[in-house]
């Protein structure tokens, strides 16, 4: 410990936890080269939630406390792991600790937990804090230290019985924060009343009569509304008095709801030749919502004349890792970066050498709405605690400025803080978690959460999991698929599909599919190249399916790789457009997940299928992809929609894909190969999205068969000749038919459930299982 000053709070944060079961530390450090100082402060396991971070803290903690020798310091994220005996301080997720908790529900091996990044209050944070809190009163000799720049410490405090909150303000440099007000005055920006960021205000109008002499010397009254004199028409606070009236007319015309891309050019403009910081050397870090405007904004800075020196990079998950690496490059000097970002660079990554920070205001959050039971990606204003975490970001290497592209009364009106993630999403998963660690009923348990979420949103989880068969029906206890699904480290339906891959004996490209569902698409979308990446995509499109495609795409690489070495491999992937980082992650993480199905007992067959092996490169036969489409349908069910079908007149013209789901129409997203499929037939999909329209992600046309075989309830109307899946799913049939699937369906759950029970009964020369297998290879229309 090099300073005095770090050295007397070290020793009050040590004497703090030795006194106190639980502890709030808010904190603001400043990581530079020589700070040892910092990473020696840590405890016995540290929690948070973004695995890239998490990697390189416990490697940065790995070298300062062990100089590179595994021995007392290590770390756990879900695919990869470097522990020893003799390890003594543990990084991990929050995920992996509450692994660990359904195996000790009591941490017995664990004498302190750090909780890092508590602000982000994902809902596995939320529901950490709930089992810890519980433990706390079961374990004196348990320490729980929650740490975090921007929390809310007395709501935290005042949680875990008033625990003592020790703040440490650590050695950031200063930022000077600048409001868009502050920024139309300096640049001079006009903004003109046709302009797209001008909000159009609707003039107030007042209701008047008006009686009119007819020519019969009668009257008749008419009702008229007319406009209402609003004297100057700009109405603002007393602060703006000291701006000029261009700036205030600006302010007040200024639509707050869409970023202004305009003025944003002006600020770098500005920011190049304006004498305060154009000899300042540093990078500019642009917060954006999302890729759209990350898109639109990089087309405007890249033909702009003014930037023709400058380096433009734009950081994306969907972008390719190598334009990203460039993020972190310092530039020559004389060349200023200007890196344009979502909220990852809020808190996930630091990119060293930022000065300035220009913060739009807005972020896109997730939110899940019960009635329609679809989610939306929200463009909404961030909060307070958001805001001043983006301020941070210029405040890392020198003294930083922060400019903010709304008003100093917009940035006073933002909530604290974000919405809890609990309070936004499904809750299926957390409920299956809650009643492996036989925590009590999902609906008590979740009531002493931090922020207990709506009982209509449990209510809601708990019955998908019983029509999954996940639970059962009469009380919160798991069946044995329940107990399997929580034991997999994946959302439930993408865990239901993993498990019927297994019993198929098709794991192997089903855990392929569900690697790249819980990860991303290695497809990529570079800026400027949209045309060119769906071409490529559509020439290795296969099956009408995105599942499919991705899989046919990951076969290739694996190919290219095995039989060209590296520059095949990487040849292939510049042509496919896709991401080798991606794809390298998805092979780890689909290799995890077969072992993880295979502990759980799951043995692969005495009879080895070809894609069983890790070898597998060769394309797909017929046959294959009808038991791969079945296998999704069994685990993605109840997302299934049916193509209207529209005839186009013209035959050139390319129609959008419309499928009526149970919820009402939705259109297939514009990134999906059957994007323009005009089809008779039924549609699975991964994912229902609000954006500007309903959409669907990630589809895959399927026949009747696995609908009838693997879907919800079958009700046989008998005069009318029809089956009906779920009271809206509708297929013609003869009576004789419709009998076989109701029977077919009792057999293959009696036949799923005795394997569920006992994973490692062979079902090799199970009769029933063959039937079904032929039963699909053999249906028209795959």
């Amino acid at each position: 410990l090099k300073s005095p000053e770090t050295f007397l709070l070290f020793k009050q944060t040590l004497s703090t936890i030795k006194r106190n079961a639980c502890m709030n530390l808010s904190l603001r450090v400043r990581v530079t080269k020589s700070s040892d100082d910092v990473m020696t402060m840590c405890p016995t396991i540290v929690t948070e939630d973004s695995m890239q971070a998490q990697h390189l803290a416990a490697t940065l903690a790995l070298y300062h406390l062990t100089k590179g020798q595994n021995s007392l310091c290590g770390y756990q994220i879900r695919m990869e792991s470097r522990t020893g005996e003799a390890t003594r301080l543990l990084y991990c997720t929050t995920g992996v600790l509450l692994r660990k908790l359904q195996e000790d529900g009591l941490l017995s091996n664990i004498s302190h937990v750090i909780v890092d990044e508590v602000h982000e209050r994902t809902v596995h944070s939320d529901f950490l804090l709930v089992i810890l809190k519980e433990i706390l009163h079961k374990r004196s000799d348990l320490h729980l230290i929650l740490m975090s720049a921007t929390v809310d410490s007395e709501k935290f405090s005042s949680y875990f019985s008033h625990c003592p909150i020790l703040r440490i303000s650590g050695r950031s440099y200063p930022v000077e924060v600048f409001h868009v007000e502050d920024v139309i005055e300096a640049t001079g920006y006009v903004l003109e009343k046709d302009s797209e960021y001008c909000q159009k205000f609707l003039e107030e109008e007042e209701e008047i009569m008006i009686n009119i002499t007819t020519k019969g010397g009668g009257t008749t009254k008419y009702q008229e509304y007319v406009p209402v004199q609003s004297g100057s028409g700009i109405d603002l606070a007393p602060y703006y008095q000291k701006y000029s009236s261009r700036t205030q007319q600006a302010v007040f015309y200024m639509n707050p709801y869409k970023i202004n891309l305009e003025l944003i050019l002006e600020l770098l403009a500005y920011l190049d030749r304006s004498p305060q910081f154009k000899n300042a050397e540093g990078a500019v870090l642009i917060f954006l919502p999302g890729l759209a405007h990350i898109q639109q904004l990089y087309d405007l800075i890249s033909t702009d004349r003014r930037f023709s020196l400058h380096r433009l990079i734009a950081l994306h998950s969907v972008l390719s890792t190598q334009d990203q690496a460039a993020a972190f490059t310092v530039p020559p000097l004389g060349v200023r970066k200007i890196v344009l970002a979502t909220n990852i660079a809020e808190t996930g990554i630091t990119i060293p050498d930022v000065v300035f920070v220009i913060d739009s205001g807005r972020t896109k959050e997730n939110r899940y709405h019960e009635s329609s039971q679809m989610s939306s990606l929200e463009e909404t204003f961030v909060s307070k605690a958001s805001a001043l975490q983006r301020q941070g970001r210029a405040g890392r290497v020198r003294d930083g400025f922060c400019f903010r592209m709304y008003t100093r009364e917009r940035f006073e009106s933002f909530m604290e803080y974000s919405v809890p993630e609990i309070l936004r999403v499904p809750l299926e998963e957390l409920c299956l978690h809650i009643m492996k660690c036989n925590l009590g009923s999902p609906e008590d348990f979740l009531s002493r959460a931090l922020d207990p979420p709506q009982p209509q949103v449990i209510g809601n989880a708990m019955n998908l999991l019983r029509k999954i068969g996940a639970c059962q029906l009469n009380e919160p206890k798991l069946t044995p698929l329940g107990q399997h699904l929580a034991a997999l480290p994946v959302n439930v339906k993408i865990g239901k599909m993993l498990i019927f891959g297994a019993i198929f004996g098709c794991l192997d490209p089903v855990a392929t599919l569900a690697a790249v569902m819980t990860e991303k698409s290695p497809f990529t979308t570079p800026i400027g190249r949209k045309d060119e990446a769906d071409l490529a995509k559509s020439s290795i499109a296969l099956a009408v399916s995105d599942h499919i495609t991705i899989y046919n795409a990951y076969l290739g690489w694996k190919k290219a790789r095995q039989e060209g070495g590296h520059r095949a491999e990487m040849t292939y992937c510049r042509r496919n457009f896709l991401n080798r980082t991606s794809l390298l992650t998805l092979e780890d993480v689909k290799q995890e997940l077969i072992r993880v199905v295979r502990a759980a007992g799951f043995t692969a067959p005495t009879t080895q299928h070809r894609w069983d092996g890790n070898g597998a490169t060769q394309s797909l036969s017929l046959h294959e992809i009808a038991l791969l489409k079945a296998v999704l349908t069994a685990g993605l069910y109840d997302n299934v929609g049916k193509i209207i079908y529209t005839k186009s007149v013209d035959i050139t013209e390319k129609l959008a894909c419309v499928v009526e789901t149970a919820q009402g129409k939705a259109q297939v997203h514009p990134s999906s190969v059957n994007r323009d499929l005009q089809i008779h037939g039924w549609l699975l999909y991964q994912e229902k999205v609000r954006y500007a329209k309903v959409y669907l992600r990630e589809t895959t046309l399927i026949s009747p068969f696995p609908i009838l075989l693997f879907g919800g309830d079958i009700e046989v109307q008998h005069r009318e000749r029809l089956l009906t899946v779920d009271g809206w799913i509708h297929f013609q049939a003869p009576v004789k038919i419709a009998v076989i699937f109701k029977q077919l369906r009792v057999l293959i759950e009696s036949v799923l459930q005795k394997k569920l029970e006992n994973p490692k009964m062979s079902l090799e020369d199970d009769k029933v299982l063959h039937i079904i297998k032929e039963l699909i290879k053999t249906e028209n229309g795959n």
